[in-house]
């Protein structure tokens, strides 16, 4: 059974959007959400939704601050030995279930999926051909990209580190331990809110900044202050 696990922070109608997307898929056997919200509007959002909820749904409130612990804690609760960890912002394709379950084998793990922007214009594509060719060269997957792995893989590596950021960088240098990754080539439709919101060729720069301090050691606490609250 695949078990899709998703963090929430102050998602507000976007939630009502996931929850709708996530009930058209094929083959998802369970959706733990595990929020984290301090808007009230969100927190009712979640709470309206918790009551009229399909028996596919598993709503918890986190235990404990940041995405990684939430992802961490959502894991725990689900009951599939296959685990995906999806942003709200995030859409699957219609297959995704089936795409997982061909991705994984005993020499592949883990995975993540190619991802597409959901705006227009030549830029986001460039950077949705730049994040494809990193992932590819580097082994590495992003949290947009929906990572997927077996929950052997999610344990032998104590599932994703509880730190405040890169998280999701870091479980994956971990699982480049286990096995090589594989990546399926159908897209995500994921949020251009970040670029949107922040700029360009700001949020581009930004990203290289913080890889670059993440690879040469600087703290994730200091690279958190420095990326800012926006999720």
């Amino acid at each position: 059974m695949i078990s899709v696990i998703v963090p929430l922070y102050n998602e507000g109608e976007n939630l009502e959007r996931l929850v709708s997307h996530l009930e058209t898929l094929v083959g998802v056997g369970e959706v733990v959400l595990v929020d984290a919200s301090d808007k009230t509007a969100s927190v009712r959002t979640c709470q309206q939704l918790e009551a009229h909820s399909s028996a596919l749904f598993c709503f918890a409130k986190a235990v404990a601050p940041g995405r990684a612990a939430q992802m961490n804690q959502g894991a725990r609760l689900s009951n599939g030995e296959i685990l995906l960890f999806l942003h709200c912002d995030t859409r699957l394709p219609e297959n995704a279930a089936a795409l997982v379950k061909n991705a994984l084998c005993p020499s592949r793990q883990w995975g993540r999926f190619r991802v597409q922007l959901d705006a227009p214009g030549i830029m986001f594509r460039i950077i949705e051909t730049m994040i494809g060719l990193r992932s590819r060269v580097r082994r590495l997957a992003t949290g947009d990209q929906a990572i997927f792995l077996s929950r052997v893989a999610f344990d032998r590596v104590n599932g994703f580190p509880v730190i405040p950021l890169m998280e999701d960088i870091e479980i994956s240098r971990r699982l480049k331990a286990v096995s090589p990754p594989s990546l399926i080539d159908e897209p995500v439709l994921t949020s251009a809110r970040r670029w949107q919101n922040r700029g360009i060729t700001r949020t581009i720069l930004l990203m290289w900044k913080l890889r670059f301090l993440y690879w040469i050691g600087v703290s994730s606490d200091r690279l958190a202050r420095i990326y800012g609250d926006e999720r």
